[in-house]
């Protein structure tokens, strides 16, 4: 896979998760009460973006120019 084609999922990766962070929490629990639901999505929503950006992290390269 060549850099643009990464560098294009790494943005709609960023992009998908931004949109779960807004659509989750304010439409899909907006009616759940318990702040268990809440938690534990800000956790594994924590999870996956610190794990996202490690392994975008460690196939970053420096461009030669």
């Amino acid at each position: 896979m060549n850099r643009i084609n990464k560098l294009k999922w790494a943005w709609a990766w960023l992009v998908f998760l931004v949109i779960l962070d807004i659509i989750i929490p304010w439409f899909v629990l907006a009616r759940v009460e318990r702040i268990s639901g809440a938690f534990l999505f800000w956790t594994i929503w924590a999870a996956v973006a610190i794990v996202s950006a490690f392994v975008i992290f460690l196939r970053w390269k420096e461009v030669n120019q």
